[in-house]
């Protein structure tokens, strides 16, 4: 079968091959483990265990996310790396790792829900269904797109796992005045959007200093901040967080 063909499918054609999983776990590792983890279990990327998917639970739609990426994420496109009959191979592996459960999730998700709005603080910086600022993620998938695991970990440990996007920007102006937040610069000028939502930019040569870290502007301190249950509320709420279903 060419190549041409097997892009086209919308089945995976090689679904009755004992050997296609297998295959697919070996091109799976080097590609995919970075941002899944070694069993599909999710870390930056989504859990691939829970047998449901954000861009869509066909096979095609599949290949499709694994060949073209997903455009606004960190999600990239494999199709000039990978072979398309290697692309369904690792489509086979994905069938494979699914349990098609959802883990059992302590917590009340009401009461997370509350804590989210009120005493977590977690909608002045997230979006949940246009509601909440906009300096971190938006959330409002984040259910269908993290595992339990990744969740757990960004509450309690926000700086062990940053994307770039999100590096803690300080400048600091000639009269001392500083200024944090999120942003981009290059070697001639700084934007900076702060915790309120303000939006700043600079030329360098106005700024006293410029530092650029890889850590969060979360706060570190939820474990201290809300009781255990409290924290098993929250994360209940945000596994529930998973948005409009995709259009078939």
């Amino acid at each position: 079968m060419s190549g041409a063909c097997f892009a086209q499918q919308t089945q995976n054609p090689l679904a009755g091959d004992p050997q296609a999983a297998a295959g697919g776990g070996a091109a799976f590792r080097p590609y995919c483990t970075p941002c899944h983890g070694v069993r599909g279990q999710g870390g930056r990327g989504p859990d691939l265990t829970r047998g449901v998917y954000s861009v869509g639970d066909k096979d095609s739609d599949l290949f499709r996310t694994i060949a073209n990426g997903v455009p606004g994420t960190e999600m990239a496109g494999f199709a000039s790396d990978i072979r398309d009959e290697d692309i369904w191979r690792i489509v086979a592996f994905i069938r494979s790792l699914a349990r098609h459960d959802v883990p059992n999730i302590p917590g009340d998700r009401a009461a997370g829900e509350k804590l989210f709005w009120s005493k977590g603080g977690c909608g002045s910086c997230h979006v949940v269904n246009g509601k909440g600022g906009r300096l971190g993620p938006q959330l409002t998938r984040i259910g269908r797109e993290r595992s339990f695991a990744y969740l757990r970990e960004s509450v309690l440990a926000p700086n062990n796992d940053v994307a770039a996007e999100y590096a803690t920007i300080t400048v600091v102006k000639h009269d001392g005045a500083k200024i944090t937040g999120i942003g981009d610069l290059d070697n001639f000028s700084v934007q900076v959007t702060d915790a309120a939502g303000d939006y700043y930019s600079f030329l360098r040569s106005d700024l006293g200093s410029v530092t650029r870290e890889l850590r969060s502007l979360m706060p570190d301190s939820y474990g201290r901040l809300l009781a255990s249950g409290e924290i098993d509320d929250l994360l209940a709420y945000l596994v529930s967080l998973r948005g409009a279903e995709t259009p078939r």
